[in-house]
């Protein structure tokens, strides 16, 4: 969804570096997997089209040895630990603008389920070997697992009708907190939603674009839900914006009438897990 826009993958700057705590757990984020069997680069078809999926966002900070090098070498070595084969995905986030909400960078993990999830991280605080890696990398970056947040995530759109991601696992990241109207609710969000797939239909984009939607449980004062959008770069974020504002039309009515949107925390963004692709893959 377009609605505002500002505007390289470089992983929790050194201005982030407020405070130091346990990292709990692994470090994940999806986009593009789910409940996805192997396929070919031709086979595009997503079945988590419209599948709820559980995923957690945990807060993390770098540290004095925090660079580009080193984390790239973290993340490595991190993709040679147990990571449970019940983790869909994993990627990473840090704020493009001295703006954001939030002083921290952050994790996404996607799960199908809480339950999943929940028995993933009681193994992985068990897990020796995993500890003591963290423990050596704490100069590099820290997360805190215990202050993670779930929200119920849901992909409404195949996220390769508009191309491939970068090869190098890199997009820029939207996400906009936003609160129904009077009177509106989720159904008519599926309304809107059906009316911003066919104004993308009418589209003559090539460069990487998918969204999705983070349905909250009522407690979040900041949104309902959250929508984000996943570009190739922010370059791609300003022309679909603009596309948006002149040609949104009967969609943009809709979802403006559905729910009120906030400005955008905005992200540069990295793939860090992916088990489809060996780069990203475990090692």
């Amino acid at each position: 969804m377009y609605i505002f826009i500002k505007g390289e993958v470089f992983f929790f700057g050194e201005k982030y570096m407020k405070k130091l705590i346990t990292l709990s757990f692994c470090f994940m984020f999806i986009v593009l997997l789910g409940q996805l069997e192997a396929q070919s680069a031709d086979d595009v078809t997503f079945d988590v089209i419209g599948v709820k999926l559980y995923n957690e966002f945990i807060p993390c900070v770098g540290g004095p040895d925090f660079n580009q090098e080193n984390v790239d070498k973290m993340m490595k070595g991190w993709r040679a630990l147990n990571i449970s084969d019940d983790l869909l995905g994993a990627w990473g986030y840090v704020p493009a603008t001295d703006t954001s909400r939030f002083d921290n960078g952050w994790w996404e993990l996607s799960w199908e389920s809480k339950q999943a999830a929940d028995a993933a991280w009681a193994e992985w605080v068990q897990d020796e070997e995993a500890m003591a890696f963290l423990a050596e990398n704490e100069s590099v970056m820290v997360c805190n697992g215990d202050e993670r947040g779930s929200w119920d995530f849901t992909f409404h759109r195949d996220v390769y009708s508009f191309g491939p991601m970068s090869e190098d696992g890199s997009f820029f990241t939207e996400f906009f907190p936003c609160k129904y109207n009077a009177g509106k609710s989720s159904d008519d969000l599926m309304e809107s939603i059906a009316l911003y797939n066919k104004w993308l239909d009418g589209l003559d984009a090539t460069s990487f674009y998918a969204y999705g939607i983070y349905a909250g449980d009522g407690t979040d004062e900041l949104a309902d839900f959250w929508w984000g959008n996943f570009h190739e770069n922010s370059d791609g974020a300003a022309a679909g914006q603009a596309s948006w504002l002149e040609t949104g039309g009967e969609a943009r009515a809709s979802l403006e009438a559905t729910a009120t949107c906030d400005v955008p925390e905005l992200y540069n963004s990295g793939v860090i897990y992916d088990p489809s692709v060996p780069e990203f893959s475990k090692s």
